[in-house]
């Protein structure tokens, strides 16, 4: 995670709540000091509070911007920090609802975040706040934190949660009228609060669909909510913290409990932190007195009395994203059929990327079932994608590489 941005797995849904931090808030994009709070909670509920928090983005004049550039841009993709927004003064349709989130979830409000094909946008409880104890309506149709029934969503819309189109709150005059972030702006080019909620509400009722569905121009594919209060505080997502500047590093900590020290060499990354050296030698203080001969190329290391190392290994994230960008050139290559859509293609593929990408976490049985699919529609691509996820660049799991040669067999 740089300073100017994080980076989410897209594989990884529920993780995408890690990013909504309230203590990265600048001051510029607090709560206005001038109103009470509790006065306004009181008087007119989460919405009039939410209300004051996107006029505040609302009075900042921020411009409507695309992503940043990622090189695995197919699996994930950079989320502009709050800072970065305010430096920049710009803001893409993610960027804007996780800040908008960000800044509910420290006004103690529940924020949802609501992930559409190509699209994303914020929700919040109309009825509850993190101060109250009491559980959301449907909660049994809520998996760990996220729910991807749309007609669940549909049905809690105005009782339950109000949907805000965030980007209302970024001048835009280039957004298409086929979907309501780009219906309804004002001369600068930005929404109200009352036309957000309204764009929000419209994108969910009039603009979605199952993924399951038939492709349609003016729809997207509804994919899921996240309750990040659920997933924060319930579910194990809480938010990332940075490693703050001078602290203790990973060998420092060992020295200090076990009495083992990592001296010079070659820097090696392992999980998030910085190694430096190809052996591990000890000098004992407290702990056992330990020698390591040459670590380098291993890929589980447990050092010490009772140490245990666990390694759950998964395909390149270079080498995935360059064989599924091959695919994606040969679905836009096809020649026009009437009964395939090239977009629905995409989607299909985009969904075994991203379920390979989670390696031995992959669901098999899913996959199995997109590849038939996918054989069904388009014989071509599927011969491609097999190959992909068959062929030597391609580190995907074995039970993966048996879930392709049983589809190929049983497509023919």
């Amino acid at each position: 995670m740089s300073d100017k941005h994080y980076e989410w797995a897209r594989a990884e849904e529920r993780a995408l709540a890690r990013y909504v931090q309230p203590e990265d808030l600048p001051d510029e994009f607090g709560w206005p000091r001038y109103i009470n709070r509790l006065d306004l909670l009181q008087a007119e509920g989460p919405r009039g509070v939410a209300e004051q928090l996107y006029n505040v983005l609302r009075k900042r004049n921020l411009q409507y911007d695309l992503a940043p550039f990622h090189p695995r841009s197919t699996v994930a993709q950079l989320i502009r920090k709050p800072r970065t927004i305010l430096d920049e003064n710009t803001g893409t349709c993610l960027d804007l609802a996780v800040l908008f989130a960000t800044m509910c979830l420290s006004c103690d409000l529940l924020p949802l975040l609501v992930i559409v094909e190509g699209h994303a946008f914020a929700g919040l409880s109309l009825t509850r706040t993190r101060l109250d104890n009491k559980k959301p309506p449907k909660a049994l149709a809520w998996d760990r934190g996220k729910l991807d029934k749309l007609d669940i969503l549909q049905s809690l819309i105005g009782q339950e949660y109000v949907f805000v189109e965030c980007t209302g709150v970024a001048q835009s005059r280039s957004l298409v009228a086929t979907f309501p972030e780009g219906r309804g702006r004002d001369g600068n080019g930005m929404f109200s609060f009352d036309r957000a909620c309204e764009a929000g509400g419209e994108q969910l009722l009039q603009h979605a669909r199952l993924v399951s569905d038939p492709a349609a121009p003016d729809k997207r594919a509804f994919l899921y909510a996240l309750d990040i209060h659920d997933l924060q505080v319930h579910q194990g997502f809480e938010p990332v913290k940075e490693e703050a500047k001078g602290a203790t590093t990973m060998s420092q900590k060992t020295e200090k409990n076990t009495g083992i020290s990592i001296k010079s060499g070659r820097d090696t990354k392992i999980g998030g932190d910085v190694v430096q050296g190809d052996k591990v030698t000890t000098t004992t203080h407290t702990g056992d007195h330990i020698s390591v001969g040459d670590i380098t190329g291993s890929s589980g290391i447990a050092i010490g009395r009772g140490a245990q190392a666990t390694v759950s290994s998964g395909p390149s994230a270079a080498e995935l994203a360059k064989a599924f960008a091959e695919i994606y050139k040969q679905i836009e290559a096809r020649p026009p059929d009437p009964n395939v859509d090239k977009e629905e293609l995409k989607e299909d593929v985009r969904r075994i990327e991203q379920e390979v990408a989670k390696g031995d976490a992959a669901n098999p049985s899913k996959v199995e079932r997109w590849l038939k699919g996918l054989a069904k529609m388009a014989p071509d691509i599927f011969e491609v994608t097999a190959a992909a996820l068959t062929g030597p660049l391609a580190a995907v799991s074995t039970v993966i590489r048996k879930v392709v040669e049983k589809a190929k067999t049983s497509t023919g």
